[in-house]
C-alpha cells in the first residue's frame, strides 16, 4: 500500500534504496543519496510529495517527478510513474516531466511510447577522480578556505540566498538550513566555504559523501554575486573533491550541469559522463 513519506520512519530505508540503486550502475538509477538529502529540505512546500510504496520511491516537485523502483525492471518504473500522473491529475495538474538518461535506450523507448516527448532541457552528469592525484584550491590574494562551522550558520543563509537569487528570491533560510544538518550525510567539514578579506563569505559548496558507493555529490554551489569570476567556485569544487578524498570518496560528480556551467567544472577536473534529458506529457 503507498503512503506518505515519514522522516523518522523511512529516511534510512529510503536512502539505502538510492544508495543501493547508484551502486547498481543500473541506468534507470541517476539520483545520489546527497543530491535527494538536499532536495528533501522541501519536504514541507507546497507542490512537493515524496511516497512510498513496495515497489519503491515516487517524488514530485510541482509537476516534475522522479521515481526509483525497488526492482531493476523498466515495467516496475512504469507502475510507479503511472502512479504519478494520476495523482497530479486528480490534483488538476496538465503534464508532467520526468529524466532519462540518453543511455538508457530501454526507458526512453517506453516513455516515448506513453506519450513523453523531450521537453528541451537536459543536464549533464559530470565527474571528477577523487584519487587521482593531488587537488589543491588556489584563491585570490586575502581569500581564505573555511568550513561551515557553527558560528557561521546564519551568515551561511545570507551567502545562499545571495548567490541563489539572481532569477528570483531564494526560499532558503534557517528552517531549511535546520532540515538540511539534520540530514544524516550532512557533514559540516564538507562544506568548502571562500571567505573575503573582511570575512564576508563570498562561495560555497555542499559534498555529500555516500559509504556505499564512495562517491560525493556537490549539491548545491553558489557564489555571491559581488565576487563572481573570481575563481571561487572553481576553488570550493576543487577543495569538496580534495575533502572528499579524505573521506574515501573514489569520485565526486555533479549533476544537471547545464552547457553554461560546464567550462567552470571542466576547470577543476570534472568530465562528462550521463546526458540526462527531461521528457514530458500532458495529463
Amino acid at each position: 500500500m503507498e503512503r506518505e513519506f515519514d522522516r523518522e520512519r523511512d529516511l534510512s530505508a529510503v536512502l539505502a534504496l538510492v544508495a543501493g540503486a547508484r551502486a547498481s550502475h543500473h541506468p534507470h538509477a541517476f539520483l545520489h543519496p546527497g543530491g535527494l538529502q538536499w532536495w528533501l529540505r522541501k519536504v514541507a512546500s507546497p507542490g512537493f510529495a515524496v511516497r512510498l510504496s513496495p515497489e519503491g520511491l515516487l517524488l514530485e516537485d510541482a509537476g516534475y517527478v522522479v521515481v526509483q523502483a525497488v526492482s531493476t525492471s523498466v515495467d516496475a518504473h512504469l507502475r510507479l510513474l503511472r502512479e504519478a500522473e494520476e495523482r497530479l491529475r486528480e490534483r488538476g495538474a496538465t503534464s508532467i516531466e520526468v529524466t532519462a538518461g540518453d543511455d538508457d535506450g530501454e526507458l526512453v523507448a517506453a516513455l516515448r511510447s506513453r506519450g513523453y516527448t523531450p521537453s528541451g532541457t537536459e543536464g549533464k552528469e559530470l565527474i571528477c577522480r577523487a584519487d587521482s592525484g593531488p587537488h589543491e584550491p588556489a584563491l585570490p590574494e586575502g581569500f581564505s578556505m573555511r568550513w561551515l562551522e557553527p558560528g557561521l550558520d546564519d551568515a551561511y543563509v545570507e551567502l545562499h540566498r545571495a548567490a541563489w537569487s539572481t532569477i528570483k528570491p531564494s526560499t532558503y533560510d534557517g528552517a531549511a538550513h535546520a532540515t538540511v544538518l539534520a540530514m544524516p550525510d550532512f557533514d559540516r567539514a564538507l562544506v568548502p566555504i571562500v571567505a573575503a578579506p573582511d570575512g564576508t563569505l563570498a562561495a560555497s559548496c555542499i559534498a555529500w559523501f555516500d559509504p556505499v558507493t564512495r562517491t560525493s555529490e556537490i549539491e548545491p554551489l553558489g557564489t555571491h554575486p559581488r565576487y563572481r569570476r573570481r575563481g571561487l567556485a572553481r576553488a570550493v569544487s576543487v577543495e569538496a573533491v580534495r575533502r572528499s578524498a579524505d573521506r574515501g570518496a573514489t569520485s565526486v560528480l555533479v549533476w544537471g550541469v547545464g552547457d553554461h556551467r560546464i567550462a567552470l567544472y571542466r576547470s577543476a577536473g570534472f568530465h562528462p559522463g550521463r546526458v540526462l534529458r527531461e521528457y514530458a506529457r500532458t495529463l
